[in-house]
């Protein structure tokens, strides 16, 4: 499947699934979301026999939350966020490289400020979708070498727009609307 995003061209050649959560409201969106992550996403990746998971949050809010809900679950993780010292970050890049770190948290203001370039992803999760689309295709552009990586999207109906930015109006749309609530694209 290839995408072009304005000058961005994205070659993608693993399954994405997008995963809806239901919510009542804007202000109830990232309890449910963390509720949703905890009950269907964590206890898959827990204990990883060969890591490799990165999670992407677009709010330092959020990472905050699954670093402190990471540690009281005593996770194999490590952290690069906008506020993570340059020694800690290099040495969670090394360390998740080569599996001594099992998932790392990357937040969406350390990709905007620093894009780096992060090697060992097995399997990617958008805890919350980025606010720029062209961070979607550069983050899932980052598997390299790997057979059958996977990328999985977590979305609840007020991630619409970002959500539009990445799939297309009609898709999202049909994604909002439908009773299914697992998507997936390969």
């Amino acid at each position: 499947m290839r995408i072009f995003l304005d000058w961005f061209v994205a070659e993608y050649s693993h399954c994405k699934v997008y995963e809806r959560f239901d919510c009542r409201s804007a202000l109830d969106v990232d309890d449910e979301r963390f509720k949703f992550f905890v009950k269907k996403v964590f206890p898959k990746i827990k204990d990883p026999l060969q890591g490799g998971i990165m999670v992407f949050i677009s709010s330092y809010f959020d990472f905050v939350r699954l670093r402190n809900y990471m540690k009281s679950q005593d996770t194999s993780f490590c952290l690069v966020g906008e506020y993570t010292k340059q020694s800690d970050i290099s040495r969670g890049r090394t360390w998740f490289f080569h599996g001594k770190r099992k998932i790392m948290l990357y937040t969406e203001r350390a990709h905007f400020y620093h894009r780096y370039k992060i090697r060992g992803i097995r399997d990617l999760i958008f805890y919350s979708l980025p606010e720029r689309n062209d961070f979607y295709a550069e983050l899932t552009n980052m598997f390299e070498g790997v057979d059958n990586p996977t990328c999985t999207v977590l979305f609840s109906r007020f991630d619409s727009l970002r959500l539009e930015r990445i799939v297309g109006a009609s898709s999202a749309k049909k994604m909002l609307n439908s009773e299914k609530k697992t998507f997936m694209f390969c």
